[in-house]
């Protein structure tokens, strides 16, 4: 099966239905001949919904007869990524409590004298929340600034 599956006639396709969008397409008129290595490729391209097709179930088997891409399959195409790439961003809150408990451990498990942990401590108490989230900013800020340690650090992560 893996020799059907053809990444130029999945191209040629996308690029097919694309120019059709939002129309269907007639199948069997777009590509002549068609046969068992398209029909392979548009029901590969159906599984990971970047095509819908109508099927013909006739006495030879599955047939299909029209086609159209999919929003998925328009950016899958596109240069940008499409909109599933400006919709698939991820917002991350914390809530104040949170940031603040995370910056309280970070400020115990550091390596500085135990008088300047604690003067860190309650002042990262006495924080209001929103002052906590331009805090946090600039620390995220500072980290970034190391760049080389913070791709370091990442790099062994992901490897794990």
């Amino acid at each position: 099966m893996g020799e059907l599956l053809d990444r130029n006639l999945q191209r040629e396709i996308l690029g097919i239905l694309s120019n059709d969008y939002p129309q269907r397409t007639n199948i069997r008129k777009a590509f002549e001949g068609g046969g068992g290595k398209l029909d392979v490729n548009l029901a590969y391209l159906e599984e990971h919904d970047l095509v819908s097709v109508h099927w013909h179930n006739g006495q030879d088997g599955r047939t299909p007869m029209q086609a159209s891409i999919t929003a998925k399959g328009l950016d899958f195409i596109a240069d940008d990524g499409g909109l599933g790439t400006i919709l698939g961003v991820v917002t991350v809150r914390l809530h104040g409590d949170t940031l603040r408990d995370l910056l309280i451990s970070r400020v115990e498990s550091s390596n500085e004298d135990e008088t300047l942990k604690q003067k860190a401590i309650a002042k990262l108490k006495e924080i209001p929340g929103d002052a906590l989230g331009s805090l946090a900013t600039k620390a995220l800020d500072a980290c970034l600034a190391s760049l080389p340690a913070v791709a370091s650090w990442m790099l062994a992560l992901l490897a794990t």
